[in-house]
């Protein structure tokens, strides 16, 4: 009954599921652990421990053995020779790098809404850090098991990697509605959506997507916490534009340029260890039939 619905549906509600379950148990978890023990930091690895077992489940370990093959395949979670890593988190790295200064020119350009600081003077720090560590952990690996593993992975076996990864990033930066509807923040999410499915597919892996991601995350969190949010500075239209402005929009040309050019060399690095493993498989193929001869 399964293979009946359509398969952009089945897509989707596979994400919805995979990612849903991450962010439901920890949102419990750490709710609990502040609730009724801050002073003692145990949601954390407890949710190491559950994030264990579940990233094991989705590569087919465990019951039902006969979903075993196809929640592998949907992970898409493979291992890479060296050369794919490095090119994967340079060309990730880099198109993050040129987001986030593209992130800072827009607010020059535009009037952001200044969401409200969460107070967390309350949470002691032994248990605020490793909290907030593990939240982009969760989200790194859940968002991207399931947006960019279960979801983008079947609609490019179907309809191509360009619609497949518009779908899903689409998708990706509606799903982040909860923050706001402020359409600027929408389509950034939508952008970091594409770039991680663009990640994804030229890596043949969602897990160089899920070191950048968690990082990004980690790195916001902490911000976030640390750092007291400062006046915005004012509308290039009001005060003209000045040297930081141009500064970072040749950032955002440079950092990007040099994306697209890592990308290509991820391709390239990727493209040279598949050829090495139909080399390899056909050797063996040759030598089984020697021995048979």
């Amino acid at each position: 009954m399964w293979n009946r619905v359509p398969l952009l549906l089945r897509a989707l509600l596979a994400a919805v599921a995979v990612t849903g379950t991450t962010t439901v148990v920890w949102g419990a978890l750490i709710q609990s652990n502040l609730n009724f023990s801050p002073g003692v930091p145990w949601a954390t690895p407890t949710m190491a421990v559950f994030l264990v077992f579940y990233w094991r489940f989705l590569r087919g370990w465990g019951w039902p053995r006969s979903t075993s093959a196809a929640r592998r395949a949907g992970l898409r979670a493979e291992s890479l020779s060296s050369s794919v890593w490095r090119w994967s988190l340079a060309a990730g790295g880099l198109g993050l790098a040129a987001s986030i200064a593209l992130f800072i020119v827009s607010h020059r350009l535009i009037s952001w809404p200044q969401p409200p600081r969460p107070d967390l003077s309350n949470i002691p720090f032994i248990t605020l850090l490793p909290s907030l560590l593990m939240s982009a952990i969760v989200a790194g690996l859940g968002e991207e098991a399931g947006f960019r593993g279960y979801m983008q992975g079947p609609l490019e076996r179907r309809y191509g990697a360009a619609i497949a990864i518009t779908v899903t990033s689409t998708v990706f930066g509606l799903a982040h509605l909860s923050h706001g509807a402020f359409v600027p923040a929408i389509l950034f999410d939508i952008g970091w959506g594409a770039l991680y499915g663009l990640l994804a597919y030229r890596s043949g892996s969602i897990v160089p997507a899920i070191v950048l991601h968690s990082s990004a995350d980690a790195l916001e969190y902490v911000a976030a916490w640390k750092f007291r949010p400062t006046a915005p500075a004012p509308l290039v239209w009001v005060s003209g534009p000045d040297r930081l402005l141009w500064v970072d929009c040749l950032l955002v040309v440079l950092l990007g340029g040099v994306s697209i050019w890592a990308f290509r060399r991820l391709a390239e690095a990727r493209s040279k260890v598949s050829l090495q493993e139909v080399g390899f498989a056909d050797s063996e193929r040759s030598a089984e039939g020697r021995d048979l001869r």
